[in-house]
């Protein structure tokens, strides 16, 4: 599974010597959440993280998984315009919220089912991670989604 996942991945032009942020979602056969995870903030090479991927989570899962998902991040900026995020297509960009000074931090990929704008966007990463303090920086971010299957 490791080498398909590399070969697709070059075979995609992407560059695994990259340190880019990077998130994956392994799916069984019926298209089910069998695993997700992502790295954020590395000085890591794409290998090294997706090696990590197979290591610590998809070997352990290897034969359920049909195919895997993989956002990898080719743009991020701080944004503190609220009306540039009122704006932002959440179809083509992630939020990603950081709290202090990189204290905890919370994802949403893009595209996500069921998010059409930042109001909600926020609402389910407070919702989900129980986000309390009103001091966040708001991160926006575009992905290259690659999807591999086996």
């Amino acid at each position: 599974m490791l080498e398909q996942i590399t070969t697709q991945l070059t075979a995609q032009s992407v560059n695994l010597q990259s340190k880019t942020w990077v998130f994956f979602s392994a799916f069984d056969e019926k298209g089910g959440l069998l695993a997700s995870n992502g790295v954020i903030r590395t000085d890591r090479t794409l290998e090294n993280i997706i090696q990590s991927f197979y290591t610590w989570i998809l070997k352990k899962i290897e034969l359920e998984v049909k195919s895997i998902i993989f956002d990898i991040v080719g743009e991020i900026r701080l944004e503190r315009d609220i009306n540039v995020l009122k704006q932002t297509p959440l179809d083509q960009y992630g939020i990603f919220i950081v709290e202090g000074e990189w204290q905890n931090s919370w994802v949403l990929l893009p595209n996500t089912k069921g998010i059409t704008n930042i109001a909600q966007a926020v609402q389910a990463i407070k919702k989900k991670y129980n986000l309390q303090k009103p001091q966040v920086s708001i991160y926006i971010f575009k992905t290259r989604k690659i999807e591999i299957k086996f």
